[in-house]
C-alpha cells in the first residue's frame, strides 16, 4: 500500500495539476490522471484498489493503467516521494512490480 512521503504535497488548482517536494522546492506538473492515483496512495488503498479506480474514472485498459502505474510508482520511488506503507520503517521504497 502506496503513501506519499511526509516532504511531498500535491495540489489541484483548476485545471493545473502539481506534486510539491517541500524540501527541494521542486514543483512537478502531473497530468490529471497521475494526480489521481497519488491522491489514491493514502497507504490504506491496495494497488489493486488504486487500478480498479483508474480503469472506472479514465478511458484505459487495465494493461495500459498497470504499465503507466509500475513507471510512476518506480519514478516517485527513485525520488523517495512515495513509499511502501508496509515498509515505512525499514525504510525501503517501491520496488515490486504488479
Amino acid at each position: 500500500m502506496m503513501a506519499l512521503a511526509d516532504n511531498v504535497s500535491i495540489k489541484r488548482d483548476e485545471d493545473n495539476f502539481m506534486l510539491f517536494d517541500n524540501l527541494s522546492g521542486n514543483i512537478y506538473k502531473l497530468n490529471e490522471l497521475s494526480f489521481e492515483v497519488l491522491s489514491l496512495c493514502d497507504g490504506k488503498k491496495t494497488d489493486e484498489e488504486i487500478l480498479l479506480s483508474i480503469t472506472e474514472n479514465f478511458d484505459v485498459t487495465i494493461t495500459e493503467a498497470e504499465k503507466d502505474f509500475k513507471r510512476l510508482m518506480q519514478m516517485l520511488s527513485d525520488k523517495n516521494y512515495i513509499y511502501d506503507n508496509g515498509n515505512k520503517k525499514g525504510g525501503e521504497f517501491y520496488e515490486k512490480g504488479l
